[in-house]
């Protein structure tokens, strides 16, 4: 099979390469891929500013269908379309695991970072973190479900959302946007997706295709848009998806007293200057999101088999594995949102 494999440390350690199909154990699965999303993630495990193990095969976002089931495999058969939790190896055992939390489990191997991911034309998994895709459910829009799980994570589980509150988003690429519409579905009036000159062409044009409001930060000014829309409260809750610190900063001045901020960009920097003590006399509530847990894959997978989130808008790009430094290098300029990998149906 091809793959795209991070062959050693360093930058441009990436190629195309033959590999063996691989054989799943007894409590595996073998996945055919038939779609795989490309994250910014993998842009960065190219230029080698994000930890991996290899040599191995990039990817985590992906849906495929099963061709194989190893001896001890229930409730999954040949044929079924499917979509994966990415913690594996997950020991269930530690205080992190047994508090609820094996996604940030010491002993996880994630794919497409830790172990062999999917950017492949096959895949194997333990058969414990599938979940089966909604009927109707195309596979590009499905290959976006972990993104759409780690959204539902930060939204849902970290901050909440009650009912009427007013929610702004920062930072309009894949995960900002299905933060929005979980935000939406889970009861928020109103929800502000921000963004910048530069997103304005699609992640802000994907926005407002999908019903929501945007701002762009560079042309209005956005703290005294929420001040008028809140009677001069501020935010109920902001989401931190940019990963920027001027976005950081501006998501403190947003908030009301006793507001909200669920954080999941990552800035790539060892330390953010934050006005700490304004943090303490608004008390705010700071959550920090990172992947996500079997719960908010079901509540994402019920999500889309009732058409609550959209997931087709945020694919703007369709491509073949051996496109992929094109592919990389076109979400390196933010030209696009998400870009699917696909393989044809053949056997």
């Amino acid at each position: 099979m091809q793959a795209l494999v991070k062959l050693a440390p360093g930058p441009d350690q990436l190629a195309v390469r033959a590999l063996p199909v691989p054989r799943p154990g007894p409590d595996e699965v073998l996945v055919r891929v038939r779609a795989a999303a490309v994250c910014a993630s993998d842009v960065h495990i190219w230029h080698d500013r994000f930890p991996t193990t290899p040599p191995l095969v990039i990817g985590h976002e992906f849906c495929g269908v099963i061709e194989q089931v190893g001896a001890n495999v229930t409730g999954f058969g040949v044929g079924d379309v499917v979509v994966a939790e990415n913690n594996p190896a997950a020991c269930g055992q530690c205080r992190v695991c047994v508090t609820g939390f094996p996604n940030l489990c010491p002993q996880k191997r994630a794919i497409g970072f830790k172990r062999d991911g999917c950017f492949a034309e096959y895949l194997a998994l333990p058969a414990e973190l599938l979940h089966r895709v909604p009927g109707g459910v195309p596979v590009a829009a499905a290959a976006l479900s972990e993104p759409l799980a780690v959204a539902v994570h930060a939204v849902e589980d970290r901050c909440g959302i009650e009912l009427g509150d007013v929610v702004v988003v920062l930072g309009p690429g894949a995960i900002g946007l299905l933060a929005a519409q979980v935000a939406r579905a889970s009861g928020a009036a109103q929800v502000i997706v921000a963004g910048t000159d530069q997103d304005e062409p699609q992640r802000l044009a994907c926005a407002r295709q999908l019903g929501l409001a945007t701002a762009n930060v560079q042309r209005e000014n956005l703290e005294e848009r929420v001040r008028q829309l809140t009677g001069g409260l501020g935010a109920d809750v902001v989401v931190e998806a940019a990963g920027a610190v001027p976005a950081i900063q501006q998501a403190v001045r947003l908030l009301r007293r006793a507001g909200r901020l669920a954080v999941i960009g990552l800035t790539g920097r060892p330390e953010v200057a934050l006005d700490w003590d304004g943090m303490v006399s608004k008390a705010l509530r700071v959550e920090f999101s990172y992947s996500s847990r079997r719960r908010n894959w079901d509540l994402a997978m019920d999500y889309l088999a009732h058409g609550a989130v959209q997931m087709l808008p945020l694919v703007t790009g369709r491509a073949v594995l051996a496109d992929w430094q094109n592919v990389f290098t076109t979400m390196e300029r933010g030209a696009t949102i998400r870009t699917v990998f696909e393989w044809e149906e053949t056997k």
